[in-house]
């Protein structure tokens, strides 16, 4: 990983996939209706009406503005990549978070007003009826904020379920669409033989069982053992060592991460369709990629230019769900 904010991000993480994971098993807020901000229908007015069950563990600087702007773009970018996330109902959660707020801070300036207005000297009627507005006042703020904080905590959800935008000159499609940028060698030709696969080449020589590993784990695992555990452990060796002779910083990193630690890197742990195993009862998650350890090391930092590039290579293990498709 590469910090410059002058360059293009480089990624040396040197992640370990062989690990695939296994199954892992107040008081009432006011009702309020989000009302849509744009021309079109929404499919369903939006409700908050109490707390999210997975609600983010910190506030992302979205820009919630520039997708009400171009919500079009946004939507379309989204279905691009596949995504599930709805960028309609975040903005219909950003006119219903600016509204709130502004009546919040409508409520703040009353209350504030009314409380100057009970310095001076008053006649003890006048003085009561200030008091009791007073009460009034706070008890309308407070309900009025605890809205506000709930649309603003599903606001977040769904803003941090939109995608980046995809660069122009990003092909769309499968791989049978991807462009060759370029080719480095050439690929061997043997002559006079067929090549075996790395399969045909390692159980003979036993250096991996499959066997054993789908009793104990199940289809697709493997044990290494011999010469194949150890060209595994060279193989990464090797690799360390030529990063690390780049001026790059190696690293070996935990398997286990925050959930906030993950949401700062673009994650949703504990959303539906994740990828990430999370640990029951615990604020923890499994890694899927040795890059959320690293990140976590400069996260919620302010680095000096003079500090600047910073080069880490990691190696650590990969556990991710991957549902549906091998290394999606």
């Amino acid at each position: 990983m590469l910090l410059n904010p002058s360059l293009p991000q480089r990624h040396a993480c040197l992640q370990h996939h062989r690990l695939r994971p296994l199954t892992c098993s107040t008081r009432q807020p006011l009702h309020r209706r989000v009302h849509a901000s744009s021309t079109e229908p929404a499919t369903a007015p939006a409700e908050v009406t109490s707390p999210l069950q997975h609600a983010p563990s910190f506030k992302a600087a979205i820009d919630f503005k520039a997708i009400k702007a171009d919500l079009e773009g946004v939507e379309k970018n989204c279905k691009l990549r596949n995504s599930r996330a709805n960028p309609r109902r975040a903005v219909e959660l950003y006119d219903e978070y600016v509204r709130l707020k502004l009546e919040a801070d409508t409520l703040r300036a009353d209350r504030n007003s009314n409380s100057s207005r009970m310095k001076g000297k008053l006649e003890k009627e006048e003085r009561d009826k200030l008091i009791a507005a007073g009460q009034q006042l706070k008890e309308a703020l407070s309900a009025a904020e605890e809205q506000v904080a709930l649309v603003e905590q599903a606001m977040q959800v769904e803003g941090q379920r939109i995608p980046n935008s995809t660069h122009p000159s990003v092909p769309l499609g499968g791989e049978e669409n991807a462009t060759l940028l370029a080719c480095i060698g050439e690929q061997r030709v043997f002559e006079g033989f067929q090549p075996a696969d790395h399969v045909k080449l390692a159980e003979p020589l036993q250096m991996v069982d499959f066997d054993a590993a789908a009793e104990v784990t199940g289809q697709k695992f493997y044990y290494l053992r011999n010469a194949g555990a150890l060209l595994e452990l060279a193989l990464v060796s090797w690799a360390m060592a030529r990063v690390g002779a780049k001026g790059y910083t190696p690293f070996t990193t935990p398997d286990i991460v925050k959930a906030s630690v993950l949401e700062k890197c673009g994650f949703q742990p504990r959303g539906t369709n994740t990828q990430v195993y999370s640990i029951e009862d615990s604020p923890l998650c499994l890694t899927g990629t040795a890059e959320v350890p690293l990140a976590g090391l400069y996260m919620d930092k302010v680095l000096q230019e003079s500090e600047l590039p910073i080069r880490m290579a990691a190696f650590g293990h990969c556990f991710r769900t991957e549902a549906g498709a091998a290394g999606a």
